[in-house]
């Protein structure tokens, strides 16, 4: 008889997992991901990509079924973590881990589910852990971001799918059988690559939904006795280490610490509101502005030295768009440096008129140097007017502001949050973080869905 396969493994711990086993500081960690992850999605249910998908998916009119966050509108569950997600993921403020951005492919896959099936608040914490754990898993088994990355995959796209199956089947609370089905399902459908970064197209908005949506569609159809292959990572021909891997697997490292750590941690929550890969660059030179009281006209020149796969993803110019503006380390550090402040109102829209940002957008420029991996950070050559020169290193992305190393406190998610939802509703924040806090005592998700509908109703939780 073969060993067990790799989905195969991650199956059978997550459907014999329960939420009495899950430790109370995961528990409090990943509602803190929930909130972050609720909150950027009903400020992007505002932006032209959610629009349109949402009307892509209902024709502007309401039916039966899950919800889209922000909105009146009922959807099938697929279609709401298509289009929850693509809010979600909308500004690009969501957090990252698990799969690449965690929060935009799980969320809306387990939420949809349990809304659908009558569940209550614990059924949805544990399924979006079990999104978190298994899509970070599935990565790892690929060797991590970086490599994937690397490749071109779209990592929220290929492996977000699986981790949504993941949250959906947990929620669903399927069987072992049944939930290695329902990887196995999304393992063959999963996809998503960076050609986005050519033009700025929204399929990057659209990713973590698009996975979301397979992830759900996925465990419905391992409820129903549909199939999927046990073995759609190790398979020699057309497995996914073949497939994205050049045949190359790591689940070694995708088992490290399976049943008892949960992966929550793994998941960074944005202080800034571009790619995380430009958040190093950012704390580095917020921290060189507190340290020696440095203004843009203090700066002569700033060149900007990156791996090739860090300089592919941040180098878009001109700044045009939001998506330009997120995907430009040049102009991340040119509003660091003159607003001190990185929040969403630096990109959307581009601040590319303001003479101080343009002006100093010119100094800066990004360069390869083969010597530097991703997950080392940029290094900033710095040429002050007085003529003095400084080297400066951010370090890795990965460990900036925000992540478990420097992490948000719950204070600190409340209050971006608040900077998002204010301007829609000022007492929506307040609803919002006091149904997430409460939420493993919710005998269901009605005071949640209440507050995710924009409702103002009696019976709505903090009114």
């Amino acid at each position: 008889m073969n060993a067990e396969s790799l989905t195969e493994r991650l199956a059978s711990n997550w459907a014999k997992i329960r939420f009495g086993d899950i430790p109370g500081e995961v528990v409090d960690g990943v509602k803190k991901n929930i909130l972050d992850t609720l909150a950027v999605a009903m400020a992007g249910a505002h932006t032209q990509e959610a629009r349109q998908v949402r009307t892509a998916l209902t024709g502007g009119r309401g039916v039966s079924g899950s919800l889209l966050w922000g909105t009146p509108f009922r959807v099938s569950p697929a279609h709401a973590a298509l289009a929850n997600g693509t809010a979600a993921h909308a500004r690009d403020f969501d957090d990252g881990g698990g799969p690449g951005h965690a929060g935009s492919t799980v969320l809306p896959a387990a939420l949809a589910v349990t809304e659908a099936n009558g569940g209550d608040g614990r059924t949805l914490i544990a399924a979006t852990i079990a999104g978190y754990d298994v899509g970070y898993r599935a990565l790892q088994a690929l060797g991590g971001f970086a490599v994937h990355t690397g490749r071109g995959w779209h990592s929220s796209g290929t492996m977000g799918s699986l981790a949504a199956a993941a949250a959906a089947a947990k929620s669903l609370g399927l069987d072992a059988e049944r939930f290695a089905d329902a990887l196995g399902i999304a393992g063959s459908f999963t996809g998503g690559v960076w050609a986005f970064i050519d033009d700025g197209a929204m399929t990057k908005r659209i990713h973590p939904g698009k996975a979301g949506e397979t992830g759900v569609d996925a465990a419905l159809l391992a409820e129903a006795g549909i199939t999927g292959p046990r073995r759609v990572f190790e398979a020699e021909w057309g497995g996914l280490y073949a497939t994205y891997n050049n045949g190359q697997g790591f689940p070694e490292q995708a088992l490290v610490g399976l049943g008892a750590d949960f992966n929550v941690a793994t998941a960074y929550i944005k202080p800034y509101a571009c790619c995380r890969g430009s958040h190093s660059t950012i704390d580095t030179i917020l921290s060189i502005m507190r340290e020696r009281d440095v203004k843009p006209t203090d700066i002569a020149r700033i060149a900007i030295r990156a791996s090739e796969t860090a300089v592919n993803m941040l180098s878009v110019d001109p700044i045009e768009t939001v998506f330009d503006a997120q995907f430009s380390l040049p102009y991340a550090v040119s509003v660091a440096l003159c607003d001190g402040s990185v929040g969403l109102d630096r990109f959307d829209p581009p601040r590319t008129d303001d003479p101080l940002v343009a002006e100093t957008f010119a100094k800066i420029s990004m360069h390869v140097d083969t010597d530097i991996e991703l997950e080392d950070g940029p290094q900033l050559d710095v040429e002050f007017s007085s003529g003095e020169t400084l080297t400066l290193h951010a370090g890795n992305p990965t460990t900036a502001k925000g992540s478990a190393q420097n992490p948000l406190s719950h204070d600190e998610v409340v209050a971006k949050a608040h900077a998002l939802l204010a301007p829609l509703d000022p007492d929506l924040p307040r609803r919002l973080a006091h149904a997430v806090d409460n939420l493993e005592d919710a005998p269901d998700l009605s005071d949640l869905l209440c507050v995710l509908g924009a409702e103002r109703r009696d019976h709505c939780l903090g009114d």
